[in-house]
């Protein structure tokens, strides 16, 4: 056993006889789940769904509070980029209380079945962006066996 392991397994005794070890892992988890807390920027940012239906796959992201102009949309390869700023409701108004994100957000997200030639279609409605595209389709092909 190397050295480091050593002091990591003897700093984990310490913390367990001292009782700081249960706490230190609350704590952590604490921290994770307050994440997005405050008004503060989600990890995931905008939420979305992926739906397959017949030779279609959609893409629903939630935007609530947002128009088309305040989006814009990118697409590199398999993967669309949304980008934009989510503007609070009221200027110059103090917050009492605030759970909501406001500021410039950016998320990627992989199409699958994504096909060269498959044009992307997207629209806004209700606080909702949703894209739909055709899907790649695979025809059967004959393989040769050597």
């Amino acid at each position: 056993m190397d050295m480091d392991k050593l002091k990591q397994w003897m700093e984990l005794a310490q913390k367990l006889e001292k009782g700081d070890f249960w706490k230190s892992v609350f704590e952590a988890k604490d921290d994770a789940a307050s994440e997005g807390a405050e008004g503060s920027k989600p990890s995931r940012y905008p939420a979305y769904d992926l739906y397959e239906r017949e030779e279609e796959n959609w893409v629903v992201l939630e935007l609530p509070g947002l128009c088309k102009e305040d989006v814009e949309l990118t697409l590199s390869g398999n993967e669309l980029t949304v980008r934009g700023i989510a503007k609070p409701p009221l200027d110059n108004a103090v917050p009492l209380h605030k759970e909501r994100f406001y500021g410039p957000f950016e998320r990627t997200i992989p199409l699958p079945q994504l096909g060269e030639q498959s044009p992307v279609h997207a629209r806004f409605e209700r606080g909702l962006l949703i894209l739909n595209y055709e899907r790649m389709r695979r025809k059967d092909e004959h393989i040769e066996i050597e």
